[in-house]
């Protein structure tokens, strides 16, 4: 058994699912120019187009790659601004570690570097989708240290070439740094009291300090635009350079807090509040002090979501042994740059930008009922449900419906990462229209389920249309040739997302979680299935995100008028 290439879809294919996804999302004059454009390309330099991106995928293909995930790749690292307020998320997740304290602290430490150590020495076992495909293994990389490099055009991932032996991470406390020795010389994880004493260590020397004027992160919350000439200048002193060097070799990092919070204040703290991480490093975790608060803010160019969860799945289950605590191991060491008056002049300045940015992204909660499933008269999918739960929101708020994104999960293929459902389809839009008006019919309903249905059966086998129009587009600005057609009105339309949204079913390893929406009239939705219902976070802009108060109301009608509908036609 292995992981299969990823194929090519068939041009005529996507170009029809293409044209009735954008249907219900154009008025009609703009329909009839998508249209003329897509039939233009179809007919003049479509299939060469095609020819060429199957050719790149064969090559692709033979050197383990996909016809997609370089570029995909320099997507993410082309991006100037800054990461958390852009690309990063902060995951909240869960796991038995015990009551809050440095205990628990500790154990979450000695529980994440056990999988990652496992990772670095080449022990990771295969992960096997449910239905027995083996999974790429390629993002799992980003457990292995390292960072993302931010350089002046585009930026670089670089993985030091380490063993598992005598390994560090790094401790954040009160914007402080500590290089914390993590395994022995035999690539182990220390014990548990060792790293309970370490933090214990760090956490008591600090309660006399004042935090510092500048988080040790701050630069990495900067964007590369600004961090890559910063950096460079930062790292002309010797003794910086050291520093980040030991930054690039840590397998993650971790960051202590001391005081209790909300939930959601939590959350957007971890996703967008400065000195949380560095938000180059592929994975940084936190763990509060006071409360249950257990996050990981992730740098999202080489991972998605579904690792995440299969990895902390993985420290859920770590077997703690009883161990004495070792002797001999070298105690945290404070990790400090030495900054010039006008580099420390410069980083405050823009701290204090970052910060005013920052405040203008929040995070709501709705919770919505959902009946229990044996109360239902006929099996509806979940993500079907809260998708046109969503789209009823949409409709009752703003009385038009604007595109919404569904990441699929494709590790299933060589380098496969997401695909991309497009969950407004003509017959969703017809029957929450009509269920609005209650004139909704079981056959809309069905009809609105099997849509959503045939898409999801669609993105799994390879068939989806983001991924493959974009590869065209690759090609065809690679080969010199005329990219008219992906600048036509349906297709800027339906890329412009007024949901980005995103589930990794329930709450069981990662509970909810935070990031930037990818429009600034729009949201970024997160939902997760809960036992008696669903709830949504609505990631959002202060500033510009539309009617927010309205649409989180229409979530709560949406799913009310939905399972009453379900239960009369039942």
């Amino acid at each position: 058994m292995s992981v299969k290439p990823l194929p090519v879809p068939e041009l005529d294919a996507t170009l029809d699912r293409f044209l009735a996804t954008a249907r219900p999302l154009l008025d009609d004059a703009t329909y009839e120019e998508t249209v003329q454009a897509t039939r233009d390309f179809r007919e003049q330099q479509g299939s060469e187009v095609q020819a060429g991106l199957e050719e790149f995928a064969r090559d692709e293909n033979a050197a383990g790659n996909s016809w997609l995930s370089e570029d995909w790749l320099s997507g993410y690292l082309m991006t100037r601004t800054s990461l958390p307020l852009t690309s990063n998320v902060g995951f909240q997740i869960t796991g038995d570690f015990g009551a809050p304290g440095l205990g628990r602290a500790a154990e979450l430490v000695y529980r994440a570097a056990s999988v990652h150590l496992q990772q670095v020495r080449g022990e990771t076992p295969q992960e096997v989708d449910p239905r027995g495909n083996e999974i790429s293994m390629e993002q799992w990389r980003c457990l292995e240290g390292g960072l993302r490099h931010p350089a002046v055009e585009v930026d670089e991932v670089t993985r030091p070439e380490l063993s598992a032996a005598d390994r560090e991470i790094g401790v954040i406390h009160r914007g402080r740094l500590f290089a914390v020795p993590v395994s022995d010389q035999d690539g182990q994880p220390l014990s548990l009291r060792t790293v309970a004493e370490s933090l214990r260590s760090v956490v008591d020397g600090a309660e006399a300090a004042t935090e510092p004027e500048l988080p040790f992160g701050t630069l990495s919350y900067l964007g590369s635009e600004k961090a890559a000439p910063l950096l460079e200048e930062l790292t002309e002193n010797p003794h910086n350079a050291e520093i980040y060097d030991r930054i690039t070799r840590m397998i993650f990092m971790v960051n202590v807090l001391d005081a209790q919070a909300e939930v959601i204040e939590h959350l957007e703290h971890s996703a967008f509040e400065v000195g949380h991480a560095w938000a180059y490093k592929p994975l940084t975790y936190e763990v509060c002090l006071a409360d249950d608060w257990l996050a990981v803010h992730v740098e999202h160019s080489t991972v998605d979501g579904a690792t995440i969860l299969a990895a902390v799945a993985r420290m859920q289950e770590v077997a703690i042994p009883e161990q004495p605590a070792a002797t001999g191991i070298a105690s945290p060491e404070p990790l400090t740059w030495d900054l010039s008056d006008s580099l420390r002049s410069t980083l405050l300045d823009e701290l204090a930008a970052y910060r005013r940015a920052a405040a203008l992204h929040g995070v709501h909660r709705v919770f919505v009922h959902r009946p229990h499933k044996a109360e239902l008269p006929f099996r509806i999918s979940d993500d079907a449900a809260q998708q046109l739960i969503m789209l009823y929101a949409q409709l009752a708020t703003y009385n038009r419906v604007r595109s919404v994104y569904e990441a699929v999960d494709m590790r299933e293929y060589q380098a496969g990462r997401t695909e991309c459902l497009r969950p407004v389809t003509a017959e969703a839009v017809g029957f929450v229209a009509a269920l609005q008006a209650g004139e909704a019919t079981l056959e809309q309903f069905q009809a609105a389920l099997d849509a959503h249905r045939g898409w999801v059966k669609a993105c799994k086998s390879a068939q989806g249309i983001d991924r493959h129009l974009l590869g065209l587009q690759y090609v065809a600005e690679r080969n010199g040739m005329d990219t008219s057609f992906f600048a036509n009105p349906g297709l800027t339309t339906m890329r412009r997302d007024f949901l980005s949204t995103t589930s990794i079913g329930g709450p069981e390893q990662i509970v909810r979680y935070a990031f930037a929406p990818t429009t600034p009239e729009g949201f970024g939705m997160t939902y997760t299935r809960l036992s008696d219902g669903y709830e949504f976070c609505i990631n959002y802009r202060r500033d510009t995100s539309e009617d927010l108060e309205g649409f989180a109301r229409n979530l709560t009608v949406a799913a009310e008028k939905l399972w009453e509908f379900v239960k009369r036609v039942g």
